[in-house]
């Protein structure tokens, strides 16, 4: 019986019903002491998977919960940037999303051709290092009581330009790799075929999702069964056109809102999508991430994790600041908003996860990369706190 237990805890759903476990212990623990959630799922990876204790091993099942974990997340993001953010504050978030997104990137690019790395490497990492977690903007947003504010409203629009651009060039990237090499004519088309995707989906979305509102209107699971299928469709739509699947996940995920449904069913698939994205696949996703990272790159490559680090973390607050300051924020708004969205996460690690698969980057630069993203996340909360210290907030939601 003794052995039979013992050959129980090494099978693939021992392993799984571990990671569960570990990710419910880490949100249960987090959730009181106000750290992301992301910053504790990386760090039990690193610490249960072969970095440390070796007791969990990548496997093809794990393989499998991840690429699930990111095609929930993907979802859910799309779920929590309704477009109705960008119309309320349209120039505000234009100019501190673009302002937010150029320059890391160009920071992040020149940081990676200074060290050596080749051009496809520059863009991808100047690309993950960019983006901006949703999750953990909205979760600081929302203890802060700013969700619903001017500030919170720029920051929300400003995060989705920042994610259909890094989406658009993420295609663009992943077919010229796809490719061997550059071609003007090629990288066009593709920018072509990305962009015909966002029309034909946007127009799916805006024009027949609104005519099929009665399978949302069941409290039976069929309006979130069918909003899954949805997803599920422009996922496989995306990589027939060898986009990423993620890109038709998050588009899908946008259409999914209050409009097409009453506010209280609406609020009960978000839940259970926000259940499995960030209580069940996503952690996995995200502590397989772990499971890759090599310690060693903190002395082979500590110069550059050091200056990756200085250009995503000071890039994104210094583009913020001025998108904001240039779009009539006071400073002290400004700074607030350079800090909330210099909390990197699930897109940043999806990029860098993609990136590894194609062979665009090695392992070497995934771990770089992502310890990066770490002490960003890590940073962030902290100098936001200082900052807030003495605002009031109320104030701050009145703007």
């Amino acid at each position: 019986m003794f052995s039979n237990f013992v050959n129980a805890l090494q099978t693939p759903l021992f392993n799984i019903l571990f990671l569960v476990a570990i990710a419910w212990s880490i949100a249960i623990i987090l959730e009181r002491i106000r750290i992301p959630l992301i910053i504790g799922e990386l760090m039990a990876g690193i610490v249960i998977g072969p970095a440390v204790l070796n007791i969990i091993k990548p496997s093809s099942e794990i393989d499998l919960l991840a690429s699930l974990g990111m095609f929930f997340l993907m979802f859910y993001a799309g779920l929590e940037n309704s477009p109705r953010h960008l119309r309320k504050t349209l120039k505000q978030s234009l100019w501190i999303g673009l302002s937010g997104l150029v320059l890391p990137f160009g920071l992040g690019v020149a940081v990676v051709l200074a060290f050596g790395g080749n051009p496809f490497q520059a863009v991808l990492i100047g690309t993950a290092i960019s983006g901006t977690s949703m999750v953990t903007k909205t979760r600081i947003l929302s203890d802060l009581k700013l969700i619903k504010s001017q500030l919170g409203y720029n920051m929300m629009g400003a995060a989705i330009f920042d994610n259909i651009l890094i989406f658009l060039t993420i295609s663009i990237l992943i077919k010229i790799a796809s490719n061997h090499g550059f071609h003007f004519v090629d990288a066009l088309l593709t920018g072509i075929d990305a962009l015909a995707f966002f029309a034909v989906t946007l127009a799916i979305g805006y024009l027949i999702f609104p005519k099929f509102s009665k399978y949302f209107s069941t409290r039976q699971g069929k309006g979130f069964t069918f909003a899954l299928l949805m997803g599920f469709l422009f996922a496989i739509l995306a990589e027939s056109i060898r986009l990423p699947f993620i890109l038709g996940a998050y588009l899908a995920g946008l259409f999914v809102q209050e409009e097409i449904m009453s506010a209280s069913l609406f609020q009960k698939m978000r839940d259970r999508f926000l259940a499995i994205a960030h209580g069940f696949l996503g952690p996995i996703f995200i502590m397989s991430i772990a499971f890759k990272i090599d310690f060693s790159v903190l002395a082979k490559d500590f110069w550059l994790i050091g200056s990756l680090f200085l250009a995503a973390f000071m890039g994104k607050l210094a583009g913020v600041y001025f998108g904001a300051r240039f779009s009539g924020s006071s400073n002290k708004e400004a700074t607030i908003m350079g800090l909330a969205m210099n909390g990197r996460g699930e897109i940043e690690l999806i990029i860098a996860f993609i990136g590894l698969q194609l062979g665009i980057i090695n392992a070497e630069q995934l771990s770089v990369l992502i310890i990066a993203a770490f002490l960003c996340t890590l940073l962030a909360p902290i100098l936001l706190n200082f900052v807030l210290h003495g605002v009031k907030l109320k104030q701050l939601a009145k703007i």
